[in-house]
């Protein structure tokens, strides 16, 4: 950088990584150093546009054409604080390039005919931002925000000044600034730097200094009351804007000013984008950038929105502006938000016009280039600390300008006061919630304003987070004639939002290293998703939309449902699976835990997109939900996840879930057999179980698994002392109602009557030859210790917690399952085999060929008919 003898600032800085060149000449002086009440409201744009249309020694278009013979572009803008004009052309045209641009600024011809022309010119950009609406939102902001400073006046004036100027005035704004004091040359690119500079003096000799000092701009009195304005037009989309006064770009707050607008609205992972684009659906855009010219700027915060969601808007947009003033946000948004910045500064260098740019702002606005380093050095210091501190002192309400443009159909739906008050009034699914005192695992359960009930576990130990959602539904709430329908609807709620398409969900899952999938049981529906915790935030909202706003597309619904097709199809060769429906058929004549959750070939092409609305309005509202946050989470920030995702209540409450008619106990042996000429026979025999909170709950599993394993009386006497199986094995699942106690055997078809026999004796000895404390204890330890090993996960916990407290058994009962285990006796074995296990009282399904042993079945099923 060099200040040359007449008082021009040069900067050179060679950049040999292509051959071009950019040149530019800064001229310190905008829109704002217009004397408005004069009739100069404009005049510095105008001036630019009459610049390049010839000087002495240049007629009209031989600037434009010399610079276009040299393979080059010529442009320039105006600002509130600048005029700059620049030439962008390969490096050997250096010199021509210099020449043009300093006789231009030198020697502007201001024909007057051209001045007439450049006039219609510049009246139809008028006209032309007035019918952008982006562009009338933002002039009406700077005039709303700006009572006193000439930054409230568009750069490009009015039409009725503009239409007014005269060559006389645009002469002698010209000769009053356009000084050699006011102005810095930049050059960048492809050429020797010494070389360069005395080009530049050399073509800026006869370049005379005259400036007078630049005029006092008016300060802006501090804004101390609300300002609100609600205009329309002829627009289809509405536009809403706010902003608050922030200091000039020198000001030691600006690195935070400018991390705090990224993190607010820079990009689809912002908060404002995640909360009410993608969560709340209530802006098709929405963004935030910090406006730092010489003199103090704003902050703006801007959507796009269907004017019916105004109201709602902006209370939201405002409460997650309001929520950084007292909360932090996480340091993985703080460090997003710094490499944002910091990359905008490298890609920036990449073009020499690029590059160019950056030094002449720095040097003619701030004089002085050491202060970019200065800067980006101060804003990787920013903490979330201070992006809560320069929110709290500066985005408050009272100092808040808020306009809104509405179509000219909604012009009578709402007024200025209105607005007003919405720009008061927090939404309540943004209401803080009370921390409660963490539970025994240091977990937090809470209740949110909706009803859903929601859980945090934090876990630091591993950088990854666990989210599930739960809904009580599932087979329990499905018919013959829509059985399969819970299935359908939990893999369609990850295939597509009304916001995302199936492919964009499984890029960002990919993207994100991620797993987010959609379930459907016997009792419940909901999904999972596990992420790494620097993703936290992304793959909440993921889920939150998935929840909230599935699209249930008719393309996405044939695809799955093709392939609902395929595994009903697929599942007649699981023999086994087989057995247990068949069994399942047997044993619940009346309740819904006889169908298959797949359902079958006529119910699941019965299934149409309106019934998937519906059940998921049924059954899947957020007043309903259970939410785990489980992992590398702080619980307070978790605790506002939640409350945003599932706070908010519904329009219409979501049905209880009817409990269905309990299945009476069985009075006689039922029987049913079904004929697949394979090489085995599959047996499944059993009873009605219990609950997840019935008093036998943990005895069963103790039963079971005294049965059960390589050291249980199932598998020691019928396979390895009577050779009578390969697998063989007992189990207990529980239900909301009654689920099921069954002993499972694979056998030869030759086998089957002894295989029935030898269940039929072992489950007979429970009771009278009661197992001892080394068995029982065996099988307690090994339940107790698959139990733990079993949790290691945080996503296996976060399922744990989930379950367990939409099944009403408390979240943390896993913390007991140990001493519930330990407390189960020989007596209670004894009893449960009295009970429950009489051969001549269960239910005993057999699939295999035709003519294989075991009893005549007095039950008629047929899987593929509707149960």
């Amino acid at each position: 950088m060099r200040v040359l003898g007449n008082g021009v600032t040069a900067v050179c800085q060679e950049n040999h990584h292509s051959r071009a060149v950019s040149l530019q000449v800064w001229v310190g002086v905008g829109s704002a150093d217009e004397d408005a009440p004069a009739g100069e409201s404009g005049l510095a744009h105008v001036l630019e546009h009459m610049l390049f249309k010839g000087t002495a020694r240049r007629g009209v278009g031989e600037i434009a054409r010399e610079i276009a013979a040299a393979g080059g572009e010529i442009n320039a803008w105006t600002s509130f604080d600048n005029t700059v004009y620049y030439v962008v052309l390969a490096s050997r045209y250096l010199e021509t390039g210099l020449d043009v641009l300093v006789d231009a600024v030198q020697h502007a011809a201001f024909d007057p005919a051209e001045l007439d022309r450049e006039l219609e010119v510049v009246l139809e950009e008028i006209k032309r931002a007035q019918d952008i609406p982006a562009r009338q939102v933002s002039n009406a902001l700077f005039e709303t925000a700006f009572t006193a400073h000439p930054y409230r006046r568009p750069v490009i004036g009015v039409e009725s000044s503009v239409r007014a100027l005269t060559r006389d005035q645009v002469y002698a704004f010209y000769r009053r600034h356009y000084r050699p004091e006011r102005m810095t040359v930049v050059a960048v690119g492809d050429f020797d730097g010494d070389q360069a500079l005395e080009r530049i003096e050399r073509s800026l000799a006869g370049f005379e200094r005259g400036a007078g000092p630049a005029p006092p701009r008016p300060v802006e009195p501090v804004q101390s009351a609300q300002r609100v304005r609600l205009l329309n037009g002829e627009t289809q989309e509405s536009h809403l804007a706010f902003a608050w006064h922030i200091p000039a770009i020198d000001h030691a707050d600006i690195p935070a000013l400018d991390v705090l607008s990224v993190v607010l609205g820079h990009g689809e992972s912002s908060q404002l984008s995640r909360a009410v684009r993608f969560r709340q659906r209530l802006v098709n855009e929405v963004y935030a950038y910090s406006y730092t010219p010489r003199d103090a700027g704003l902050m703006i915060v801007g959507a796009a929105l269907h004017h019916d969601d105004l109201l709602r808007a902006t209370g939201a947009i405002l409460d997650e502006v309001s929520h950084l003033q007292h909360a932090a946000p996480p340091l993985r948004e703080i460090e997003k938000a710094k490499t944002i910045i910091e990359s905008d500064a490298v890609y920036q260098r990449e073009t020499a016009q690029g590059l160019a740019r950056k030094l002449g702002f720095y040097q003619s606005v701030l004089g002085d280039l050491k202060h970019e380093q200065l800067y980006y050095d101060a804003v990787r210091r920013i903490g979330a600390d201070d992006v809560t501190r320069v929110a709290a002192r500066y985005l408050t309400r009272d100092a808040l300008s808020c306009l809104a443009l509405l179509p000219n159909s909604a012009a009578q739906k709402y007024s200025e006061p209105q607005l007003a008050a919405a720009t008061r009034q927090a939404p309540p699914s943004r209401r803080p919630l009370a921390r409660p005192a963490a539970g025994r695992s240091g977990a937090v359960r809470v209740t949110l304003s909706s009803g859903a009930r929601a859980i945090v576990v934090p876990d630091r130990t591993v950088p990854v987070v666990a989210y599930r959602v739960v809904w009580l539904a599932g087979q329990r709430v499905e018919t013959a004639a829509d059985a399969g329908l819970g299935t359908l609807t939990a893999r369609l709620l990850t295939k597509g939002t009304t916001g995302r398409g199936a492919l964009e969900i499984a890029h960002a899952v990919d993207a994100m290293a991620a797993s987010l999938d959609g379930f459907s049981g016997r009792n419940t529906i909901g999904f999972y998703g596990d992420f790494l915790s620097r993703f936290a935030d992304q793959g909440w909202d993921l889920v939150v939309d998935c929840a909230r706003q599935p699209a249930f597309r008719d393309d996405d619904l044939a695809r799955e449902r093709h392939q609902m097709h395929e595994q009903i199809r697929a599942r007649e060769d699981d023999l086994s699976g087989l057995a247990f429906r068949l069994f399942s058929r047997g044993l619940y004549r009346r309740h819904p835990y006889r169908l298959d959750p797949l359902g079958t070939h006529r119910s699941v092409d019965a299934i149409e997109r309106a019934a998937l609305q519906a059940y998921h309005a049924r059954y899947c509202g957020p007043d309903r939900a259970v939410v785990v946050l489980a992992g590398d989470l702080d619980v307070d920030r978790a605790l506002e996840m939640a409350s945003a995702g599932f706070g908010a209540a519904p329009a219409a409450p979501t049905a209880a879930v009817p409990a269905p008619e309990r299945e009476p106990q069985l009075a006689a042996r039922r029987v049913a057999r079904l004929v697949r000429d394979r090489a085995q026979a599959h047996l499944v025999v059993g009873t009605l179980g219990t609950t997840f909170d019935g008093a036998d709950r943990y005895a069963l599993e103790v039963l079971s698994n005294v049965l059960s394993g390589q050291s249980g009386r199932l598998f020691v006497e019928l396979r390895e002392r009577r050779s009578l199986a390969y697998a063989v094995s007992a189990l207990s699942v529980e239900g909301v109602e009654p689920g099921y106690f069954a002993v499972y055997l694979g056998t030869s078809p030759e086998k089957v009557e002894a295989a029935l026999a030898g269940i039929a004796e072992q489950l007979a000895l429970v009771e009278r030859e009661p197992p001892g404390a080394a068995e029982i204890d065996r099988a307690k330890r090994y339940l107790v210790g698959t139990h733990e090993i079993g949790l290691q996960r945080v996503g296996a916990r976060a399922s744990s917690m989930a379950f367990n407290e939409i099944y009403d058994v408390g979240y943390e009962a896993h913390l007991d399952y140990a001493a519930r285990i330990e407390a189960v006796s020989v007596d209670d074995l004894v009893r449960l085999a009295r009970e429950r296990l009489d051969p001549e009282r269960a239910v005993v399904a057999i699939v295999g060929p035709d003519g294989c042993g075991g009893p005549a079945a007095n039950l008629e099923i047929d899987l593929d008919a509707d149960p």
